[in-house]
């Protein structure tokens, strides 16, 4: 994307070139819910991943456990 393109106002700059393993903070901006309920829904998904003492998030589990509720 060049400088002189603008993001429409839905897409925050931190959602380009999106990271597969994100902190519960960044993770919670991302999907628009606040890090508590980021961190049960990860839980859910089985998408927590501790490396030492810092904890990942995989929005690829995240993405799937959410399809799931996909309504047609």
């Amino acid at each position: 994307m060049s400088k002189s393109e603008k993001l429409p106002e839905n897409i925050k700059p931190e959602m380009i070139g999106e990271k597969r393993y994100v902190r519960i903070s960044e993770g919670a901006r991302r999907y628009s819910v606040s890090p508590n309920t980021f961190r049960m829904m990860a839980a859910e998904a089985h998408a927590i991943i501790h490396v030492r003492r810092i904890v990942l998030i995989d929005t690829k589990m995240i993405d799937e456990y959410l399809e799931a509720f996909r309504e047609e």
